[in-house]
């Protein structure tokens, strides 16, 4: 079997030295970097990380989101966020990578691409 190990994290829109001001009150692109444990290389994987009230207000601009690589939270704290998803990534498995490449793409679960064989 096949696991996974992040290798980074970038805060994309925080690079420039903006903070978040309000923690209950944010929306952050984050990209991060992932690869197979022993083995060199590393996927870059996309997440916006979003509290509800920064998404009420994307709403409002665009009144059509597609949710599949967003990742909604209390309040963005990026360092908890990190743990998190690290934690979250390192039970992962899989016989190839590219199926481990495609459950961390989704990182949650869906029945009917993650029932047993």
């Amino acid at each position: 079997m096949v696991r996974a190990r992040v290798r980074g994290f970038r805060w994309v829109d925080l690079e420039a030295g903006r903070r978040i001001d309000d923690p209950a009150h944010a929306c952050e692109l984050l990209e991060m970097y992932v690869g197979p444990q022993g083995e060199l290389g590393e996927e870059r994987f996309q997440l916006t990380l979003c509290t509800p009230s920064a998404l009420t207000e994307q709403l409002r601009h665009h009144p059509f989101l597609i949710g599949r690589h967003w990742l909604f939270v209390a309040e963005l704290h990026p360092d908890k966020v990190t743990l998190w998803l690290s934690d979250r990534i390192a039970v992962l498995e899989a016989l190839t990578w590219g199926e481990l490449a495609e459950k961390i793409g989704r990182i949650g679960e869906w029945e009917f691409e993650d029932c047993t064989r």
